[in-house]
């Protein structure tokens, strides 16, 4: 997966679908199931957030060894 694939999923998509999405759906006076849609959108945000960094993840960092910590302490 390309780095820029990556940033577009990782990053771009979450960021898009909230921070300028929610501030225009509260403006509609839509509300289902007494809930505003603005808030039923956020809510919908977190598992597609989810979603967009486990696809990064299995696209790119799975396959990547584990490194030990540098944490500077001598042994």
């Amino acid at each position: 997966m390309s780095p820029f694939a990556r940033f577009t999923i990782g990053i771009a998509i979450p960021f898009l679908s909230v921070i300028p999405t929610v501030p225009l759906l509260n403006r509609l006076p839509i509300v289902l199931w007494g809930v505003p849609v603005g808030l039923l959108w956020l809510f919908a945000c977190i598992p597609l957030t989810s979603l967009c960094l486990a696809i990064c993840w299995f696209g790119h960092d799975r396959h990547r060894p584990e490194d030990p910590l540098d944490t500077g302490e001598q042994r």
